[in-house]
């Protein structure tokens, strides 16, 4: 479970970042039923965390804390810090790193403990998402030491409520208990190394969410063993402040991590602290607009995001356009449209709900003489 929350951690500072300010304290709280791999026994637990999140188009962090009380192998503390920077709010790459650092055992450092980091690089064009990075993380249990690293390869495509994974991990260790614990033995006991590949969905409408994953594991040298798992979450939001998330399915053990191969069962009731401030800010921040510019063997490529409601109408107009205006396509973070544009000097504008036209950000705004703004942009 510790694995599973570091990696949420990371990926919620991830998203934040391509937010706008935002900012939120949550809570969790719930219980859930643990099988380690190879044991009979079912572990019933108390499952307690607390994150804190806060970003801006540029920059975001999160700081997470999570605690599973349950019998002496499956208890375990964690603490967390992801984030994640892009140069400016319309690049393309941005750069993410987390670090977390775990305690296994019925009390504090019973059994040990684990520390690991992450540095992640992100590219996006269009919806699609592609990324490249490594981890390592060091492990002591039972007074024995190892360590892992791991290299991934990812990528990433939304469409509509739909948003589509796949990635590739190559992990090397030296945690033979850990593995032998998930019933994969190393014949020559010294290392291993193994080969995971990972496709995931994701469905989200209105207050669902859903995310199912897939991981098929095999190995690279060390072990002729296989593996694979299947995970399944949902998180219902009731209210601004109220959500409850279900999840149940196998995790296979994270070298890494220093996370065994469990098969889990939970439930869990979210809290956030500010929901109010959230919303506040989210009202202030309806109707900011982004505009970016690529070159094309043509001319070039104008892409306008907007802010604001489900509901509303938002639309741009320009010379391009013949001042007629043209309906924006709703995305997961805004409004969004994608105009071509010859050579030469053009002006553009939007509005909601019918309202003033402005000028987009990024633009050189002038006025168009009706009481309204205009940005002008050039095109060599």
């Amino acid at each position: 479970m510790i694995g599973r929350a570091s990696a949420l951690a990371l990926l919620a500072a991830v998203q934040a970042a391509g937010a706008q300010t935002t900012r939120e304290v949550r809570i969790d709280a719930g219980a859930a039923q643990v099988q380690q791999t190879g044991r009979s026994t079912h572990d019933l637990a108390g499952v307690f965390g607390f994150n804190w999140a806060t970003g801006t188009p540029e920059y975001a962090a999160l700081l997470s804390a999570a605690v599973t009380s349950a019998g002496d192998s499956a208890s375990a503390a964690q603490a967390g810090l992801a984030a994640a920077w892009r140069p400016s709010e319309n690049s393309r790459w941005q750069t993410e790193g987390g670090t977390t650092v775990a305690a296994f055992g019925s009390t504090p450092l019973a059994r040990g403990g684990s520390f690991s980091g992450t540095l992640r690089e992100r590219f996006t064009l269009g919806a699609a998402d592609f990324w490249a990075g490594g981890s390592f993380g060091g492990t002591s249990r039972d007074g024995v030491g190892s360590h892992s690293t791991a290299v991934e390869l990812g990528a990433s495509w939304r469409a509509g409520d739909f948003e589509a994974l796949a990635s590739a991990t190559r992990q090397h260790s030296n945690d033979i208990a850990l593995f032998n614990a998930a019933e994969l033995f190393v014949p020559d006991g010294s290392s291993y190394g193994l080969t995971d590949y990972l496709g995931g969905l994701r469905y989200g409408r209105g207050p669902v969410t859903v995310d199912a994953t897939e991981t098929f594991r095999s190995a690279a040298h060390g072990t002729p063993s296989s593996q694979s798992a299947f995970f399944i979450t949902a998180v219902w939001a009731i209210t601004s402040r109220y959500s409850l998330a279900l999840g149940t399915g196998r995790q296979l053990a994270d070298p890494v991590r220093g996370v065994p191969d469990v098969q889990i069962t939970s439930a869990t009731l979210r809290i956030s602290l500010l929901p109010a401030k959230a919303l506040t800010r989210a009202a202030e921040l309806r109707g900011t607009s982004f505009a970016s510019v690529s070159q094309t063997a043509d001319g070039a490529l104008l892409t306008i995001r907007v802010i604001a409601d489900e509901e509303s109408l938002v639309e741009v107009a320009g010379s391009f356009s013949g001042w007629n205006p043209i309906q924006l396509t709703r995305t997961d973070e805004g409004w969004e449209a994608e105009v071509h544009l010859p050579p030469g000097r053009h002006r553009v504008a939007y509005r909601i709900d019918d309202g003033p036209w402005r000028a987009p950000r990024g633009t050189a705004m002038v006025k168009d003489g009706f009481g309204g703004e205009a940005g002008l942009i050039v095109v060599p």
